[in-house]
């Protein structure tokens, strides 16, 4: 595929559905060209997370990537010897990750629209290892969706926008006040979860062995959940608590912003 091919495909593709991740393809054409210092952003996601899968150890193993999006963590994992079946439930995400696939001249790696409460995702087998990269706040029922996942695999790493303000160790759940997304529709924000309430679920599920990376002053949380041992449960977390006074700050400060809107009409009482 020629240079001014790519680029053709990548703006047709953009004209439908905006890019989320930056691939770089041949010849040096980026899909999203921007920095990229998010923490929701995929090189910034990579760098933080491929520290643990190398630790993990996915060489050679099985590995369901859920809501894979375009398909990079894939083609990453890929890249670490794992054998790849992404998923996701939006088709314009899975044709952008199999024009990738195309491009790059890849394999070893699979792309399917799958919805994980169907039964389509019940008939999959099981995998050595799901990786869940900003899922979670995603979908509208995440407790069943995990109770799912825990039927296809024993360890599962999970990175999400948590819950940023409440007690740190406190199972919270908070509806996002966020709209429904009219271009990105399964870009749509649901629940944001407390890092305690992932792994409180989690436990209801049977897993019981845990590595936690979290900072209260980032959006974003890792916890690898496992049913069985592997050497990244005996690293120590990496995790930073919030404490009461600061818990109680977070609360004030957004108790004075839902009075002042009530107050003003923004918000309805």
């Amino acid at each position: 595929m020629s240079q001014q091919d790519l680029e053709r495909r990548i703006a047709e593709f953009a004209a439908i559905q905006s890019w989320n991740h930056n691939f770089t393809l041949p010849g040096g054409i980026q899909t999203r060209p921007a920095a990229q210092t998010s923490h929701g952003k995929n090189l910034v996601k990579w760098r933080r997370i491929k520290p643990l899968l190398d630790i993990i150890g996915v060489n050679g193993k099985r590995v369901l990537d859920v809501g894979c999006n375009e398909g990079f963590f894939s083609l990453e994992l890929r890249e670490m010897g794992a054998r790849v079946l992404g998923i996701d439930i939006d088709r314009h995400r899975i044709d952008k990750a199999r024009f990738i696939l195309d491009a790059t001249r890849k394999t070893d790696v699979q792309f399917e629209v799958v919805d994980i409460y169907s039964e389509d995702f019940a008939k999959k087998p099981r995998f050595d290892l799901c990786l869940c990269m900003g899922f979670l706040h995603r979908i509208p029922d995440p407790f069943t969706a995990m109770a799912r996942l825990g039927e296809k695999s024993d360890i599962i790493v999970f990175e999400w926008k948590a819950l940023k303000f409440g007690p740190h160790d406190d199972a919270f759940a908070y509806f996002s006040p966020k709209g429904t997304d009219r271009e990105d529709y399964y870009g749509t924000e649901y629940w944001l979860l407390s890092y305690a309430a992932v792994e409180a679920i989690l436990r209801r599920l049977g897993f019981s062995r845990f590595h936690r990376v979290d900072d209260p002053t980032q959006r974003r949380a890792i916890l690898v959940a496992g049913k069985v041992d592997n050497p990244i449960f005996n690293q120590p977390d990496s995790i930073i608590h919030r404490g009461r006074a600061r818990a109680v700050a977070s609360h004030t400060r957004r108790y004075l912003r839902t009075l002042m809107g009530v107050i003003s009409g923004k918000v309805n009482a």
